[in-house]
């Protein structure tokens, strides 16, 4: 038994199918740590509107040994290992969806000439009623402190209504850009309202989602795991 109190405006309120996760199935041996970039131009090859489209974002792809994602592999040089249930995905508005499994479904993408991934069994999903959320990878400006990063990132927040009560950094990860090293890390935002999360998880933070930075899953608290089950 447990004594939990919900707002029962939050309790009953219902996850919009706007905007839903797209997966797949994933052949592919091996794949560097650091892909986001080579994949997110492999997919546009398929979708070209993506960059553009602002509802839309690209998952990096996890195994079980990254963890959670609060703490990411290190090493530029480190590799993924994928398994059978190992998936990509992609955060898309439902418009979007019957196009993108047409260009991929059974699609093989080739990412620097060095990686081929094979794309098969599409699924959807919704978003998390979660309310603590994360991301794995948001960037920093050049020369900029953890501080002024929070500060711009509430900001950001802030005009469109969400207002974290927390929010932690995490560990830094360098990614590569198009050659370029990115300065990014980990992102917590805990104590979101419903309404909030829904929101952020919907459009993420401005930059990176075509490389899989900005875009924010649900890290499962003890909290989160007892509203769950309610």
């Amino acid at each position: 038994m447990t004594f939990w109190e919900e707002d029962e405006d939050e309790k009953l309120a219902t996850v919009s199918n706007e905007i839903v996760d797209l997966s797949f199935r994933i052949q592919c041996k091996i794949l560097p740590v650091d892909h986001g970039w080579e994949l997110g131009q492999a997919i546009v090859k398929y979708l070209p509107w993506l960059p553009d489209e602002p509802d839309a974002a690209l998952h990096q792809i996890l195994v079980a040994e990254s963890g959670n994602g609060w703490l990411s592999p290190e090493g530029g040089n480190a590799m993924l290992y994928p398994s059978r249930r190992t998936r990509l995905a992609l955060r898309l508005p439902k418009q979007r969806v019957d196009e993108t499994i047409a260009a991929l479904d059974r699609q093989t993408l080739n990412l620097a000439d060095r990686y081929e991934i094979l794309l098969t069994n599409p699924e959807l999903h919704q978003l998390s009623r979660l309310t603590t959320l994360y991301t794995r990878f948001a960037i920093f400006h050049e020369g900029e402190s953890e501080e002024q990063f929070l500060e711009r990132t509430q900001h950001q927040l802030a005009t469109r209504n969400i207002h974290p009560r927390k929010m932690v950094c995490g560990r830094i990860n360098l990614l590569n850009k198009d050659g370029k090293e990115v300065v990014t890390k980990s992102l917590m935002l805990a104590e979101l309202t419903l309404k909030e999360s829904i929101a952020l998880q919907q459009r993420g933070l401005d930059e990176g989602k075509d490389f899989g930075c900005g875009l924010f899953l649900p890290h499962k608290t003890v909290e989160n795991l007892l509203s769950e089950d309610n």
